[in-house]
């Protein structure tokens, strides 16, 4: 952490402002430096819990002009045209992962837009938001192992929701999105079997989720007292997933990803009725019950 030097007048004022409010994030969301992967046998219990990713839509953008602008109206007309909601979405990790790695810096950085933003839904929080990404992302370089892995360490949740899928994009066999919902399963399915550690909760557009998670935390903040708090997070995450395909419960990690991001609604409801919460999700109930008759 970074301490401003002594007798800045303003700018030190400013700069401790700026430490105490990292402080207080690190107080409410513990750290997530620490790498301890999770066992094979507790991947193993949370995904008999786990449901399928079967009756899940994946909603892409009604403008197709940027994508077309990307790999090019042929290739976007062929992907509007696939009509399973499944299929469409695990092709479109492969016809984004080319423009990804071009060395055309316009065109990578329209695919990181298209991908975060139009498609991931992810709105801009400040003006220069989508420059910081895309400054941040050429540090990815070509998506190297060793590239990867110094970018997850540094940034450790920084944007976690919007990196990860460029990264899932660019190497869907290796990467996958971490995203509020996919938390939500993955902490449900934890608390499911008495694990005590959890995962990292980027923010959610769903203020019902966020309560959730501040539940959660509670819970988390009192199972650590007296102990240093730490939270699990993208290298566990992807550790996680490649044990579950390792061990046969998924084909690959993006359809592992599928799963977990498709059960995030049902398991929070889960979550909110096992713990006395409101239903945060009150239409996923009457879909299951409309679907079950």
């Amino acid at each position: 952490m970074e301490i401003s030097p002594p007798n800045c007048g303003q700018d030190n004022v400013a700069g401790n402002l700026v430490t105490m409010k990292k402080k207080r994030q690190v107080r409410k969301n513990g750290s997530v430096h620490i790498y301890r992967p999770i066992d094979a046998e507790v991947v193993a219990k949370i995904w008999a819990l786990l449901g399928t990713f079967q009756h899940q839509d994946w909603a892409v953008p009604l403008d197709r002009q940027l994508l077309a602008s990307i790999v090019g109206k042929a290739e976007t007309d062929a992907f509007y045209a696939i009509a399973d909601s499944q299929l469409q979405n695990i092709q479109l990790r492969t016809l984004l992962r080319e423009p990804l790695r071009s060395t055309d810096v316009t065109r990578r950085n329209a695919a990181i837009k298209w991908i975060v933003y139009d498609w991931g839904n992810i709105p801009p929080k400040a003006d220069g938001d989508e420059d910081r990404l895309f400054k941040m992302c050429t540090e990815l370089k070509d998506y190297g192992d060793e590239d990867v892995k110094q970018f997850v360490v540094k940034y450790k949740i920084d944007r976690i929701a919007s990196w990860s899928k460029v990264l899932a994009f660019a190497d869907s066999e290796k990467y996958a999105i971490f995203d509020a919902r996919v938390a939500m399963s993955l902490n449900a399915l934890l608390d499911e079997v008495n694990f005590k550690r959890k995962f990292f909760m980027p923010p959610s557009i769903s203020k019902p989720l966020n309560k959730i998670f501040g539940t959660i935390r509670e819970k988390v903040n009192a199972d650590y007292k007296g102990k240093k708090l730490s939270y699990m997070g993208y290298r566990e995450y992807t550790s996680l997933l490649h044990s579950a395909v390792e061990q046969g419960f998924a084909p690959n990690v993006l359809q592992a990803e599928m799963q977990l991001f498709a059960q995030g609604k049902k398991m929070g409801n889960q979550y909110a009725r096992k713990h006395k919460m409101p239903i945060p999700y009150p239409e996923e109930e009457q879909g299951n019950l409309q679907f079950a008759s």
